[in-house]
């Protein structure tokens, strides 16, 4: 088996070749595309074989994709991803490879969700090419919210305009885990997965988890979606990204982010990380 990995060099990408590693597949059989050359010297120095991959270079997508039978694709950051994305299945297609596993967003299919569209989009291309697939449709990181503990430690306020909206996130390395279950065992051909946290929690006890791990007070302070904007503005965030944010913020409080079953406990064979834990990794 020869597994191709795209985004390899990034946080979900590096825990996944570990997380490989563990489950007995061995590094020679592992190719690592990205773009971080420090990362990719560092990978090729543990013996995983590195390809340097620019996402916009066609050439490169199918130079890279040749000889693999496998491809995991962890979707990307760039405004313009979904064309990347869709690079990266044509190249699949046309290689002849056996399975294409893609990491898609939660509630991917609901339109009211701006970061889902290019998953949804990603989904469909991967669908309509024939190609063996599955999809894991990743909840919320714990991780994610550790930039604003780190501001509540210095205020003591969680401040966001999800109101009483619940999420139910996960540590990265859950993430990793499911997806290196998925690429080595059978039984997941042409099945998407929804994959959240075990647990439902609003942003109070997000405030009781950061105050247990800075051992100092926090409080959530809820805001409207205007107020929020506002603040993020006032920040020195542009008008663009302030209202993405803050948008972002009013999908979490629709639910979004919410339990959205136990597919990820399930294929980790272990209760998802606490909000604890996450927090202080």
């Amino acid at each position: 088996m020869s597994i191709l990995v795209f985004g390899a060099t990034g946080a979900l990408g590096r825990l996944l070749l570990s997380e490989l590693r563990k489950r007995g597949l061995a590094p020679a059989g592992i190719t690592a595309a990205g773009r971080n050359k420090q990362v990719l010297d560092a990978l090729a120095a543990d013996d995983y074989r590195t390809v340097h991959v620019d996402l916009d270079d066609v050439d490169q997508i199918h130079a890279a994709v040749a000889g693999h039978d496998q491809v995991v694709l962890i979707s990307g950051k760039d405004p313009h991803r979904l064309q990347q994305h869709l690079a990266v299945i044509d190249a699949a297609a046309a290689g002849g490879v056996q399975h294409f596993y893609y990491t898609s967003g939660v509630r991917a299919d609901d339109p009211s969700f701006a970061l889902g569209a290019d998953h949804k989009a990603t989904e469909d291309a991967i669908k309509q090419s024939g190609l063996r697939h599955t999809v894991l449709r990743n909840g919320w990181y714990i991780e994610n919210y550790i930039q604003a503990m780190q501001g509540a430690a210095q205020t003591g306020v969680l401040t966001a305009a999800v109101g009483d909206g619940r999420v139910a996130p996960a540590g990265r390395r859950d993430f990793a885990e499911a997806l290196a279950a998925v690429v080595t065992t059978d039984g997941h051909d042409d099945t998407t997965y929804s994959l959240t946290g075990d647990t439902d929690y609003t942003y109070a006890d997000l405030a009781d988890a950061m105050t247990k791990v800075l051992d100092k007070p926090v409080r959530y302070q809820p805001v409207s979606t205007e107020q929020y904007r506002a603040i993020l503005t006032g920040a020195g965030l542009d008008e663009g990204t302030a209202g993405f944010l803050a948008a972002l913020d009013g999908n979490m409080g629709a639910g979004i982010m919410a339990y959205a079953g136990d597919d990820l406990t399930r294929l980790i064979g272990h209760p998802t990380m606490s909000l604890v834990e996450g927090l202080s990794q």
